[in-house]
């Protein structure tokens, strides 16, 4: 089933527990159809968080630079810290990244923030483990391959009125996200693949009400558009906004 967003960004779609005033009353657990657009928008905000971390070398060489110096947006940033490694062709370690000698990097980062807008709230912590290659001599694109970890804490999804509460645990895969160089002329991943493994606890009142595994899937083509994948249903993300700044709209029959 595919879903497009409207022209901004990526939300929630609003099926609901019928006649329950909290997204998950008095059922075990939340319509799925909701949890897996829920799910979808916690995936795309991570996917605009990572995509902001893969910089450019000379960025990633400056030890204790955050996103905000490369100029790129992660919205609610409030504590950051990365540890950096470079590696010449053959795999001997750097003291320092030579733009000429340097054939990849490796990143670790943190990452703690809180998502706060009209349709969505929670605390957000996340770490990640990221490799670029492609970095030797001329280069035409940068290859990014990782592993991380996140929890999304008190993750809120109201609608008109109606709230639906969840914790969430991830592991995610970075699998050959391929960059193009000069980035200004490729702004937008030419392909790879971002995979969320996320276990899905819904609370009501403090209590758990049930829980979920979940995978989200997002590919990339070249284009302005990535696909996220979860379960039987996708959706369209607008990359050109740079993060999620609006709600997901049902597609018109």
């Amino acid at each position: 089933m595919k879903r497009w967003l409207s022209p901004l960004s990526l939300g929630m779609v609003a099926v609901l527990v019928g006649g329950c005033q909290d997204g998950v009353g008095d059922s075990d657990f939340v319509e799925e159809e909701t949890l897996r657009a829920d799910v979808a928008l916690v995936a795309a905000d991570a996917m605009f968080e990572d995509l902001v971390l893969m910089q450019d070398p000379p960025v990633l060489a400056l030890l204790g630079a955050g996103p905000e110096l490369a100029g790129a947006e992660v919205a609610g940033s409030h504590t950051f810290s990365k540890q950096v490694r470079f590696f010449a062709e053959g795999g001997a370690e750097q003291d320092r990244y030579d733009p000429l000698l340097t054939a990849s990097i490796e990143v670790v980062w943190d990452l703690a923030r809180s998502a706060e807008n009209a349709f969505w709230s929670a605390s957000i912590q996340r770490h990640r483990e990221m490799t670029v290659t492609g970095l030797l001599g001329a280069e035409t694109q940068r290859t990014w391959n990782g592993t991380g970890t996140g929890v999304v804490a008190r993750s809120r999804h109201p609608e008109e009125g109606v709230a639906r509460t969840y914790d969430m645990s991830s592991e995610v895969q970075i699998e050959d996200v391929v960059r193009g160089v000069p980035r200004m002329d490729h702004p937008y991943p030419q392909s790879g693949t971002i995979t969320r493994r996320i276990h899905v606890v819904v609370t009501k009142d403090g209590e758990t009400m049930g829980e979920r595994d979940v995978t989200a899937v997002i590919t990339f083509d070249g284009t302005q558009f990535a696909t996220v994948t979860v379960g039987p249903d996708s959706w369209k993300i607008d990359l050109s906004q740079g993060r999620v700044r609006d709600v997901l709209k049902r597609p018109r029959p």
